[in-house]
């Protein structure tokens, strides 16, 4: 009997139920020895279906997709009961503790780096039992209704907040523009006279002819005068 590995397979061999090699592609005679193919292309793991709490403790749902191919058949069929299991389990420890650390809005934020967490976490679990993790994707982050619902909220109040500040911010500054202003026209009388005059001659062209103009050294006395 003859068992052929093929390109992208490597072979187990056991003789007398001890591990004796890796055999490379090719046709082996299989008389006194077992065989066992192992598949070395890159495959992917989908892992659906998960939910954890985030740092403040709301519920969401996540999918993984980890791509990885075996690197050392014997350690992958030795060392662990099923290094697809450990694989799937290794990924969704890793996916759990990024979450759990951060709050919803950095979760929803950070999935980029929440990946590169996850894929170097579950690279180091892997190597262990001969499998290379090449990079985890996080598909989905997924909320109920009710934390939608709140988060939406949430975001139109902070919207809200952000545009009320900019808008105090803008009149805090047009309020310290005018104080500005009025100084130097304080400190500059001359200023103030060509601000009067420009003002004059603007009124004029919009057809006002006729001024009562009143000099400052007069001004407080028909103050009194009114006060009387």
């Amino acid at each position: 009997m003859f068992v052929t590995i093929k390109q992208y397979q490597r072979g187990v061999e056991y003789r007398r139920g001890r591990y004796t090699r890796t055999l490379e592609p090719g046709r082996y005679f299989a008389w006194f020895r077992q065989i066992v193919a192992m598949d070395m292309r890159q495959a992917a793991l989908q892992i659906t279906g998960q939910e954890v709490l985030t740092a403040e403790r709301i519920p969401v749902g996540f999918n993984l997709l980890v791509w990885y191919r075996v690197t050392d058949p014997a350690r992958a069929l030795h060392e662990v009961a099923s290094w697809a299991d450990a694989l799937h389990q290794a990924a969704q420890l890793a996916a759990r503790v990024a979450i759990a650390a951060r709050d919803l809005d950095a979760v929803l934020a950070e999935r980029e780096q929440m990946a590169a967490e996850i894929t170097e976490a579950t690279r180091a679990t892997a190597e262990g039992f001969g499998v290379e993790v090449v990079r985890v994707s996080v598909k989905d982050v997924i909320l109920d209704a009710e934390v939608k619902a709140a988060h939406r909220q949430k975001l139109l109040a902070d919207q809200r907040g952000q545009a009320d500040l900019v808008a105090a911010r803008h009149e805090v500054a047009a309020a310290r523009a005018r104080a500005n202003a009025a100084q130097i026209l304080a400190d500059n009388p001359a200023i103030l006279a060509a601000r009067q005059l420009d003002v004059l001659e603007q009124a004029a062209r919009h057809g006002m002819h006729q001024f009562v103009i009143v000099a400052p050294e007069l001004a407080g006395r028909l103050d009194l005068n009114v006060g009387r």
